[in-house]
């Protein structure tokens, strides 16, 4: 039988054993993973985990015995990371590492990204089966790591169009809101949901973005009131410029029927 155990801090220590058994056979692989005069691994951020809100820490349990462990970061809303995962040699049967990881991904609602280094190509193969089983998965490679972002199915994805000078904005990161009417189309967006928008006029190059959140305002001047213009990308504009430049796009009768809502956005 197997289940899944948020670590108590009554039992703390009892895991800091098992997770510097991890941190020395993952050194094999890690030559960032240091160890202090006694011989124990330094990891600076263990204890973090019981002492921070967007941390977590978990056992893998198999027949009531200590199987594996993992530690999960939630990066902001619905956005969490597999910060460290271990299933112990023992236990490296029957599905258990597979169904472990699978299983944490139930727990939290959004997407997770992990990574692991081209020197473990255990680790590799591991993940890439894993990653397989979403639907919406995707890696990227740097010089040192393979990593990925995987979403469950559950979430929609949504279209929308952006002038240029928008599109590259949240693009580089610098613009991290996008207002609109909250019309129809747009209160069918939630978050956890994925945006890809289209540059104009061309619309043929694309991005992606996650919805992190949402806010709701009676109209565009309680918007430029309570939001910062540069995360809604004009940071070089005045606050009545801004909205000037929203209402050359929307009719005014619009704005009051609908309102606004302003999503933020990470680009995936």
């Amino acid at each position: 039988m197997r289940n899944i155990q948020i670590v108590p801090l009554s039992k703390m220590e009892k895991m800091r054993r098992y997770f510097n058994e991890y941190l020395t056979e993952l050194s094999e692989f890690d030559p960032d993973i240091k160890f202090d005069d006694n011989g124990k691994p330094i990891y600076n951020w263990f204890d973090c985990y019981w002492t921070d809100k967007d941390r977590f820490p978990l056992y893998l349990l198999v027949d009531n015995q200590i199987a594996g462990l993992a530690l999960i970061r939630e990066l902001g809303n619905m956005l969490y990371n597999f910060a460290e995962f271990y299933v112990c040699p023992e236990f490296r049967k029957d599905g258990n590492a597979m169904w472990f990881a699978g299983e944490i991904t139930k727990l939290f609602d959004g997407q997770f990204d992990f990574a692991t280094r081209f020197t473990n190509p255990r680790a590799i193969k591991f993940w890439s089966k894993f990653a397989l089983q979403f639907e919406n998965n995707s890696f990227y490679d740097d010089k040192i790591w393979r990593n990925w972002t995987i979403r469950k199915n559950s979430f929609k994805t949504h279209e929308l169009n952006l002038a240029p000078i928008y599109f590259d904005l949240i693009r580089s990161g610098e613009k991290i809101l996008e207002g609109r009417l909250n019309n129809e189309k747009k209160r069918a967006f939630n978050i956890g949901d994925t945006i890809t928008f289209f540059k104009e006029p061309e619309k043929k190059e694309t991005m992606q973005a996650i919805i992190l959140d949402k806010y709701f305002f009676q109209d565009f001047e309680e918007m430029a009131n309570t939001l910062d213009k540069k995360d809604l990308g004009f940071a070089k504009y005045t606050k009545e410029e801004m909205i000037d430049t929203y209402r050359t796009i929307y009719k005014r009768q619009d704005e009051e029927k609908y309102g606004i809502v302003v999503f933020k956005i990470k680009v995936l």
